[in-house]
């Protein structure tokens, strides 16, 4: 198959979150499974390649006005056999940020995003004819179903092209007046405001998420945040499949950002690793569990009460813990105070590094991860590979990847309710689980060598890609 994958980020250029490292993964796998693979996306002012291929450009209307576009090929020899174009347009790409100003949302993200929408379409139509696909990725690629069906449901080319549209997260929808339908040359609705997630979803071929267990939380408020109706009316084209992970980028026996590898065979790299990690950030060298976690410091994320159980959990004991994010600032802010209360149990470093990620997987005994909701979640998956033992909370993807101890399948330590006294009872457990030695290393052992590779994914891909092309042959 020929297939276009749109998306905002990917993994290597632009990244602010997991949605980077699926579509690179999607992608790579889809290549590596025999098929064609042209991803698209914006090229934002600090992206960290630039194009050096062929170009092209792109001209059409959109809402009375006339646009246009270019669109640039990197390299292809050091992107795995994936060809990635990049659409450069100053005036809604030349920014610092790709969605936001660091506080809120660009109030012109609707046209942005509507635009690489459309002029994806365009190019594709004029310089992809034989493409058999397009795969977009959450809001930001959201209408080109409604455009594909709207605007191309008679062109040679793109009428027989169905969509498929994956969501990484269905909290984040983008809504905008009503005003937006005609601005953006939309069918109008009986909604008072354009929700851009939802175009996605009510016209798509076929549609999904990145986990069984998220994809049933769908169906139902609140996790639907508005549309369990929709997702309940699109459900016999509504699949979860889970994500993968890239263990050529996270295995800790290859990973040359630690100081020393390791295994499942051979754990002295991993004390290693924690030993450094301590060492860089000035914890006492005390043989008590280190807890990390590295993420968004969001709600969503679970800081709401993670951090007063952490309080309550590092005053009744000695673990230490270890904190690698940014976010908002109100949790940001009662995190550098739990440093400062718990100077040899606690420690902040603000901000994201890559290679500080991968440290501080190769460190934890545990890694925290209680989150409201997870769609996926990788962190995880990372953390099960590099033997920090994931405390979780019993949703999404989440509850799809850890099996929870006690149970003698145990990978993880889990919990359900959405509150401090079932977090900090599970924080005691994952503390009694590690001075019980024997117990604890079977259980880190067992999710080392899980395998949640990206290849499993693709063949579920490719099958819902085949269901799609077969539905939209019937039709035509």
């Amino acid at each position: 198959m020929r297939v276009l994958l749109l998306c905002s980020e990917y993994e290597g250029l632009i990244k602010t979150g997991g949605l980077a490292d699926a579509c690179r993964g999607i992608a790579q796998g889809l290549v590596d499974a025999g098929h064609q693979v042209t991803v698209l996306l914006p090229q934002y002012t600090n992206l960290y390649s630039r194009p050096t291929g062929e170009w092209h450009s792109v001209y059409f209307h959109l809402g009375g006005r006339p646009l246009g576009c270019a669109i640039r090929q990197l390299a292809q020899a050091s992107q795995g056999g994936v060809d990635i174009r990049l659409l450069e347009h100053h005036d809604f790409f030349h920014r610092e940020r790709p969605y936001d100003d660091g506080d809120q949302g660009y109030a012109d993200n609707p046209l942005r995003f509507a635009f690489f929408c459309k002029a994806a379409l365009e190019w594709c139509r004029q310089y992809l004819p034989d493409v058999d696909l397009i795969h977009g990725h959450d809001w930001q690629t959201a209408v080109t179903a409604a455009y594909l069906k709207q605007h191309y449901a008679q062109d040679p080319v793109l009428g027989r092209v169905p969509f498929v549209f994956t969501i990484h997260n269905g909290a984040y929808q983008l809504t905008a007046g009503a005003e937006w339908f005609g601005k953006l040359e939309l069918a109008q609705q009986q909604d008072h405001f354009l929700n851009m997630l939802e175009q996605g979803i009510r016209y798509a071929a076929k549609v999904n998420t990145v986990s069984q267990g998220y994809r049933d939380e769908l169906l139902s408020e609140p996790a639907a945040n508005g549309l369990a109706r929709l997702y309940q009316q699109r459900q016999a084209d509504f699949v979860g499949i889970l994500n993968g992970c890239d263990y050529q980028q996270w295995d800790p026996a290859t990973d040359l950002t630690l100081i020393k590898n390791f295994d499942s065979t051979d754990l002295s790299g991993k004390a290693a690793c924690k030993q450094q990690l301590k060492a860089r950030f000035h914890l006492p060298a005390a043989d008590v569990p280190l807890m990390v976690a590295v993420s968004r410091i969001t709600g969503q994320k679970g800081y709401d009460y993670l951090i007063p159980a952490l309080r309550q959990f590092l005053a009744l004991s000695k673990v230490q813990v270890f904190i690698v994010g940014s976010g908002e600032q109100h949790y940001c802010r009662q995190l550098y105070q739990l440093q400062e209360d718990f100077p040899a149990q606690f420690r902040f470093f603000e901000g994201f590094d890559e290679t500080l990620a991968h440290q501080t997987e190769a460190a934890g005994d545990f890694f925290l991860m209680p989150s409201l909701f997870e769609p996926c979640g990788l962190n995880q998956l990372y953390s099960l590979k590099y033997g920090a033992v994931p405390l979780v909370r019993l949703t999404g993807g989440l509850q799809d990847t850890v099996v929870p101890w006690p149970d003698q399948a145990a990978t993880g330590i889990g919990f359900s309710d959405v509150s401090i006294a079932a977090l900090l009872s599970a924080l005691q457990q994952a503390e009694q689980l590690y001075l019980q030695q024997p117990a604890y290393r079977a259980v880190q052992l067992r999710g080392m060598q899980q395998n949640f590779s990206w290849q499993s994914s693709v063949q579920s891909y490719i099958q819902l890609y085949q269901q799609a092309l077969t539905e939209q042959f019937s039709r035509s």
